[in-house]
């Protein structure tokens, strides 16, 4: 048993837990961070991705905010010919950049890291600010006494395929790989061609020996998240795989934002659309900045993916889509293989006996981000212990950021505790009570997202933010400055506006006019007046 000493015990290494350390180290460096995850080094899920994986947006916004991403511009500019707010980064760009960062907070003698080691969340601080962990083999415990904080970073972590069996069965005749497993195979073919996919059979449910060639095999591709649109593309831009080869199961159409769209616009188009998020998707589609990949399915889910314009083009190619919602079981008999879906009154999908083509599944079923924890959406859950979750739609490292910064105003006394209690209709309230009812997840991980969320829930976002800004500082410019200041955020891109004020004002307006509840839009006017000062800004 070891003992060990920090102010605040932070659990994951993944792009929420690095972005909340970043910021929370540069607004109070003195404070020593022990960093714990299970993983062998920093990254979070892009360490077990597929390698073909790049962010959906651009890297300007992603990652921690005082370290660039996307690098140096003018190297972007002049020796890559890569525009600086068009760069994705790639798994290894991102796993190098985590690395560099947490070597580098190492170093300075501000964090101790402890990969491969587990916490069990289900502790909290002792009477004596004690808690404990282990290395993942059991052969090492550590006692840590935590001065100042409990921090769960992992409570949205991504579900992957890679790390996760499908949640169906699969008979073992089948051949069923991730992504991940499909880019080996694909690198390695030329070497070992019908080898070395029986060679790498999945651990969930086996496979078998290939002889074929590819131009021999068909392809099927299950789910419809950003891993199964990279999955489709990859097939066809690098394996060079004809789309008529390739069959898409999608269990349920969603809404793709394109890289050519204003994040921000679509909280202009959701108020006027009185909150309705069908209708606010149609009206981006009109617009250009929202798409569906086909023009006669109406998508019945909206999880942020972004897409550019050849990424869409390339997945309309393949004709044969599958749409009898999610899959129940996998099986094959007689050589032919039947797909058996969750929904009773929707037939069995059959596939005979073909010439000679092998049917190669492709498992991109896990569900992300949308990891299905239960949570209260309570962030601030005592003076002792927090956990971080998305405050504000995705991307998620903004905020993250800005969970810190509202931590260390915390920890520095400028919470705006009056303006608090103001807004709670209540004189009494410590600081983290007052943090804990005003500022909470927007709930995005809960499993099922449809489109029947309440006019202010949809709202989540512009009103957090909003309250992000009144809170920090008795100034509400504090928070302004902030928020145009971080690289993570989509008003530093010049010319974005807040319009903290302007919108506040529109959200009661339509609010009262919908029925929504009186005290919850009274609290919102309250923000509104307490940020006059900005508007226009």
């Amino acid at each position: 048993m070891k003992n060990l000493v920090c102010d605040y015990l932070i659990i994951g290494s993944g792009a929420a837990p690095l972005a909340f350390l970043d910021t929370l180290l540069t607004e109070l460096p003195g404070k020593k961070v022990i960093l714990v995850d299970k993983k062998v080094r920093p990254g979070g899920h892009w360490v077990d991705a597929y390698d073909f994986v790049h962010l959906h947006q651009p890297s300007i916004v992603y990652g921690i905010t005082s370290k660039q991403l996307e690098g140096n511009w003018a190297k972007l500019l002049f020796s890559k010919f890569t525009l600086p707010w068009v760069h994705r980064a790639s798994k290894q760009e991102l796993v190098d950049y985590y690395q560099e960062f947490v070597e580098e907070k190492c170093k300075s003698g501000q964090v101790e890291y402890f990969p491969e080691c587990v916490y069990d969340l289900k502790k909290k601080l002792d009477d004596d600010n004690k808690t404990t962990f282990t290395s993942l083999d059991g052969q090492q415990s550590y006692t840590v006494e935590v001065r100042d904080k409990l921090v769960n970073g992992v409570q949205g972590e991504c579900i992957i395929p890679s790390l996760t069996p499908p949640g169906f069965s699969v008979d073992k005749s089948i051949q069923l790989l991730t992504p991940n497993e499909l880019y080996d195979w694909h690198k390695r073919k030329p070497e070992s061609e019908g080898g070395y996919l029986s060679k790498i059979r999945t651990a969930f449910c086996g496979g078998r020996n290939s002889k074929n060639g590819a131009q021999n095999r068909h392809f099927v591709v299950l789910g419809a998240g950003k891993t199964a649109m990279d999955t489709v593309v990859f097939l066809q831009t690098t394996m060079g795989v004809s789309p008529s080869d390739i069959s898409w199961v999608i269990p349920n159409d969603v809404w793709m934002m394109t890289r050519e769209s204003n994040p921000l616009g679509y909280v202009k188009v959701l108020l006027d659309a009185d909150g309705d998020k069908e209708k606010a998707a149609m009206i981006m589609e009109k617009k250009g900045q929202f798409v569906r990949l086909d023009p006669d399915v109406l998508p019945t889910r909206f999880r942020f993916p972004t897409v550019g314009a050849e990424e869409v083009a390339v997945m309309r190619k393949v004709d044969h889509k599958v749409r009898r919602g999610r899959v129940s079981s996998i099986s094959q008999e007689n050589g032919i293989i039947r797909v058996v879906f969750q929904k009773g009154d929707q037939d069995d999908w059959v596939i005979p006996k073909t010439n000679g083509k092998e049917h190669i599944f492709i498992h991109c079923t896990s569900p992300g981000p949308f990891n299905g924890k239960t949570f209260d959406g309570l962030l601030f859950r005592s003076e002792r212990d927090m956990t971080l979750d998305l405050l504000f739609a995705p991307p998620i490292s903004i905020s993250m950021s800005c969970l810190a910064k509202l931590e260390s105003a915390y920890q520095q006394g400028t919470i705006d505790t009056e303006f608090g209690r103001n807004v709670l209709g209540s004189d009494v309230g410590s600081v983290n009570e007052i943090l804990s009812e005003l500022i909470q997840s927007i709930g995005i991980g809960s499993g099922e997202d449809g489109l029947e969320a309440s006019f202010l829930e949809e709202l989540r976002s512009t009103t957090t933010q909003a309250m992000f800004v009144a809170l920090l500082d008795k100034n509400p410019q504090v928070g302004y400055d902030f928020l145009k200041a971080n690289r993570l955020s989509f008003m530093s891109i010049p010319g974005f506006k807040g319009r903290f004020v302007e919108d506040l004002e529109l959200i009661v307006e339509k609010g009262k006019a919908l029925g929504s509840p009186a005290d919850q839009l009274e609290m919102i006017q309250k923000v509104a007046e307490k940020l006059e000062p900005l508007r226009g800004k």
